[in-house]
């Protein structure tokens, strides 16, 4: 899972746990508060459940993993082949690097820290992981 979600289920089973163990706390014999907390417990252990099942068997969960891989390594290893409009290739990059794009460009800083804009209207780019 990712840290987000992590921090998230920690705070929902904090927060379930408590709400049960105060309402629970009502009752004179003690025992509320018990069931409460297990109540708190069960509810924390479907949501983590829920989570771990997303981020195991989705593709968005998948990517989200991916995307945390990338921003906390500085980037996955990757290479990038540009190329015109005749199918001729212009450059080639390859490092370790996170790539940002938006509708006309792609943006990545490589490994010597030096930035990279590609327009890519009038070409191809194709990024692709480097495997391990």
């Amino acid at each position: 899972m990712t840290v987000g979600a992590w921090v998230l289920v920690i705070f929902i089973g904090l927060l379930s746990i408590g709400a049960g163990a105060l309402i629970g706390s009502g009752q004179n014999d003690g025992q509320g508060a018990i069931i409460g907390i297990l109540i708190g417990i069960i509810i924390t252990g479907i949501i983590l459940g829920g989570m771990l099942w997303y981020y195991n068997s989705t593709a968005a969960g998948a990517r989200a993993l991916k995307t945390q891989e990338s921003n906390f390594n500085n980037g996955i290893n990757r290479k990038v082949t540009v190329y015109d409009m005749e199918g001729d290739v212009i450059q080639e990059y390859e490092g370790k690097f996170d790539v940002e794009y938006d509708g006309s460009r792609i943006l990545f800083d490589d490994e010597n820290g030096l930035r990279h804009v590609i327009y890519y209207p009038t070409g191809t780019v194709i990024i692709d992981e480097v495997g391990k």
